[in-house]
């Protein structure tokens, strides 16, 4: 019977302490010189990968990892174009 009584939701952190704010991931956008360094490494890992590797199944990798590299090249632009909007 105690228990049927018991409100639900109760207090969720404890009493006399402030609930920690959570960080918010994103808030910042990351650095596109260090964005247009991941990209070439990962196209020039591409390039590797096409000429380097034997097997007749070499173009899968090298097409990933140049695809990679021009998500991030995508993703440099994007944060320059931001910067200059906002200023």
């Amino acid at each position: 019977m105690a228990n049927a009584r018991k409100k639900k939701g109760a207090r969720a952190t404890p009493r006399g302490r402030a609930p920690e704010p959570d960080a918010q991931p994103g808030k910042r956008p990351s650095n596109p010189a260090f964005l247009l360094l991941l990209a070439l490494v990962w196209i020039a890992c591409g390039v590797y990968a096409i000429a380097a590797l034997s097997a007749s199944w070499k173009f899968v990798p090298g097409i990933f990892f140049i695809g990679v590299g021009i998500l991030f090249l995508r993703g440099a632009a994007q944060t320059v174009v931001r910067r200059s909007e906002r200023s």
